[in-house]
């Protein structure tokens, strides 16, 4: 995990009490007729052309998708639990306080969902929300739009932590940006390429701070459905043809390189059928790799992994092993991906879908999309601490960054603690600008 934190052992017997209550509010929010089993963020299905007519009449916002880890995050009984995929439950420490706007209450009940990210220019870990489930107990907001269901988490959590000084030093939780569909063009001009060829969404314009970290694309969300739990036919990511993937079971057989006389393994990679796994065919990996897997057989077999695939040389190139997953795509997910693959629909004929003419906001909208572009415009001037070009940019950091006072001790908290390390490994790169354009010249 990338906080350094343990999860709550599954023998804790607080652990199934507060499971269920989680999973009974997002019943109640989601307004789900059946009880919720598993993880139940709501999960995009991957852009086609098929899916242009939908976009096209439909209201869209537009997000750069985070390469981050995915987590939902739960503010009950004065703790903060961090919530992945395989329904592990974290406590974070140091305790990061979800306040009411009057700065002094904790709150209960929230549930966020969203990704942590690593900002690549503070080099800190953040928890960034990209949609809202509840907050306080008010599970109704589940039921509104997009916009306003953002704008709630913005109001009542990420704002009123902003400026509060016992926020201060703790986990990061800020406001995904969005953008109304139609401004697209601005999405991508935060999206840069740095020197080792990986792709970061760079904002330095918001009032919070800068926001730096990579970036594999692109999500539409559609503001007139309410939140889903997992699987929702109108939430759509896009990415560049070169970094479609899918999550495979990795399948390994014992074998041994007789030219170098040491083991090796072959690879097979599986997807998840109604029946369990179903094998889809041996791949080619580079020895170096195999070797690797050979050494470790017990972790690498039956581990999930990410694989791309090359057009060019006809085969699927390993990307990661994710340890987020519990299992591999879907049969249908694998087709969605391939068909996606296949399509290769670039940038510029994305964004022209996205720029077309559309039909005007609804007047129940109009003020949150006022809202948002507002806080997108608030800091859009040059020469500010928060412009990199500014000699005191690094230095120059929000007050949730810096230490706390010792005369503003943090307020007393119930329950048990439990420690860990809020910060990840050190990152080389810094410069947020200055870059190429993201995706323009890819093949």
């Amino acid at each position: 995990m990338e906080l350094g934190l343990a999860p709550i052992p599954s023998h804790d017997p607080l652990l199934r009490q507060i499971q269920d209550h989680f999973l009974r509010l997002v019943q109640r929010a989601t307004n789900s007729p059946d009880p919720v089993y598993r993880f139940p963020g709501t999960m995009p299905l991957t852009l086609s052309r098929r899916h242009f007519g939908m976009v096209d009449s439909n209201d869209y916002v537009a997000l750069e998708k985070s390469d981050g880890t995915r987590y939902m995050l739960f503010a009950v009984s004065n703790n903060v639990l961090l919530i992945d995929r395989s329904m592990k439950f974290y406590a974070v420490e140091p305790y990061p306080q979800v306040l009411t706007p009057g700065f002094t209450e904790q709150q209960q009940d929230t549930i966020l969902d969203g990704e942590l990210t690593y900002n690549m220019i503070t080099q800190l870990w953040e928890y960034l929300i990209y949609d809202c489930v509840a907050i306080n107990g008010n599970t109704d907001i589940a039921q509104q739009g997009f916009r306003a269901r953002m704008s709630a988490a913005e109001e009542y959590v990420a704002g009123p932590r902003l400026w509060a000084p016992f926020c201060a030093g703790l986990l990061r939780i800020r406001i995904k940006d969005y953008y109304e569909k139609t401004d697209i063009r601005r999405l991508f001009a935060h999206i840069k390429k740095d020197p080792h060829g990986k792709y970061l969404y760079v904002n330095n314009e918001r009032r919070d701070g800068v926001l730096c970290n990579e970036n594999d694309g692109v999500i539409l969300a559609p503001v007139g459905i309410p939140y889903k739990v997992k699987r929702c036919d109108a939430l759509l990511k896009w990415k560049p043809p070169h970094l479609n993937s899918i999550d495979f079971t990795l399948q390994l057989e014992r074998a041994h390189d007789e030219r170098r006389k040491e083991p090796t393994v072959k690879p097979y990679i599986a997807y998840k059928g109604e029946r369990g796994l179903i094998r889809l065919r041996q791949v080619i990996i580079p020895s170096k790799q195999r070797r690797k897997w050979a050494a470790d057989f017990d972790r690498f077999n039956g581990a999930v992994v990410e694989l791309a695939y090359d057009k060019l040389a006809g085969e699927w190139r390993f990307l990661r092993v994710r340890d987020d997953k519990e299992g591999p795509n879907f049969a249908s997910t694998v087709i969605d991906t391939l068909e996606t693959i296949v399509e290769s629909v670039e940038r510029d004929e994305f964004v022209a879908h996205l720029e077309k003419p559309r039909k005007p906001i609804p007047n129940h909208e109009k003020g949150f999309v006022d809202f948002n572009k507002r806080n997108l415009a608030a800091c859009a001037f040059r020469n500010d601490l928060f412009d990199e070009t500014n000699d005191k940019y690094l230095v120059a950091t929000p007050i949730s960054l810096t230490p706390v006072p010792l005369m503003q001790p943090p307020p007393r908290r119930r329950g048990p603690r439990r420690t860990a390390v809020a910060n990840g490994d050190k990152a080389d790169w810094r410069d947020g600008d200055r870059l190429p354009v993201a995706y323009e010249d890819d093949v």
